[in-house]
């Protein structure tokens, strides 16, 4: 007989794969209103919500704020725990586990849901702020008295 061979424990996929940005609005949009949500996301686009199409058309052209819609999504409306700093600085598609809910209903919008979006927001900031300082620093100082740099 064969002893039970421990199981590794079950990688839960993003929530986010396969949902469409279409989806994903309208759902939020229904459940919280565009003037919630723009309040909330602190995004001002939403607050003159001119249709589906043009909004996901402004978001596929504004990256963070497509990072604040689906970061609000998991987080706010489906109830996950929210993430340490570390993980909050990849984008949300990206992230490889995000766990289990903790609620079936969406959560009400507070002072700390506006709070914890922006410090997501701002730690993928933080983290492309330093990416684009590291590179600057490669290129040598540009004197113009010598502009063969010998």
């Amino acid at each position: 007989m064969t002893a039970p061979t421990p199981s590794k424990p079950k990688k839960t996929p993003n929530p986010l794969y396969g949902l469409k940005l279409e989806q994903l609005l309208t759902e939020i949009s229904e459940q919280y209103g565009w003037p919630e949500l723009s309040e909330a996301l602190n995004i001002e686009r939403f607050q003159f919500h001119t249709g589906m199409k043009s909004t996901m058309k402004w978001l596929r052209n504004h990256e963070w704020a497509k990072d604040k819609v689906e970061d609000f999504y998991l987080y706010v409306y489906k109830h996950y725990a929210w993430p340490d700093d570390k993980q909050l600085m990849i984008p949300p598609r990206d992230r490889s586990s995000i766990g289990e809910p903790l609620e079936d209903t969406p959560a009400e919008i507070t002072e700390l849901t506006n709070f914890k979006i922006e410090h997501a927001s701002d730690m993928r900031g933080v983290k492309k702020n330093t990416q684009k300082h590291s590179k600057a620093k490669d290129e040598p100082d540009y004197d113009p008295t010598n502009p063969w740099n010998k």
